[in-house]
């Protein structure tokens, strides 16, 4: 299978997935992250809001709050294909960006801790990422834009990077090109990968 047919594949099952059962996936999937090693060290988290049939985050990002993290949320902005972080102290205030999706407010950009001269590595930053589709290489498929595959290109030695994702969404093979970017862990309601 192509790309595209993989994509139209993945999203059909899991947009076929019952809501109280990706509720209940999401949430399993939450505590995992929250219970990890990575999680605990990480300073800043960036995150995302989920959107249609996403694993959900509301309650993560509402976490990392509690405990005293810093989040940061994506912004898209299409017309330059590039996607930056932004700094959120309230969930609830993000509006309608990017083709509906729930954006933050233009304010203290993440990519300012990737300077040079930055203190911050790995252990510090961790990105938590959706995605379409994974397989049992650790290969991730996103929705087609390739923001996150640019965005990592430029920032991702310092990010400990995770794909949130449904079991249901491994394939047998993605198909994958040079530059798709695969995620450190995978975590799904079953485990950690």
């Amino acid at each position: 299978m192509g790309k595209q047919e993989t994509r139209l594949r993945a999203l059909t099952i899991r947009n076929g997935l019952e809501q109280e059962y990706r509720s209940e996936c999401s949430r399993r999937i939450v505590e995992r992250i929250l219970r990890s090693e990575w999680f605990q060290k990480a300073e800043i988290v960036l995150s995302y809001a989920s959107f249609r049939s996403e694993v959900e985050t509301d309650g993560l990002n509402q976490e990392v709050l509690r405990q005293g993290k810093q989040l940061y949320l994506p912004k898209t902005y299409a017309e330059t294909g590039q996607m930056c972080f932004f700094h959120v102290e309230d969930p609830g205030a993000l509006q309608k960006g990017y083709q509906g999706i729930y954006e933050p407010e233009e304010t203290v950009q993440a990519e300012r801790m990737f300077s040079d001269d930055s203190t911050y590595n790995k252990d510090d930053v961790m990105m938590i990422m959706p995605g379409v589709a994974f397989d049992g290489r650790g290969n991730r498929m996103g929705y087609g834009g390739g923001y996150y595959d640019r965005y990592l290109a430029r920032y991702g030695e310092k990010i400990m990077c995770v794909l949130a994702a449904f079991e249901e969404q491994e394939m047998t093979e993605i198909p994958v090109e040079k530059w798709d970017v695969r995620p450190a862990r995978i975590v799904t309601q079953n485990g950690v990968r």
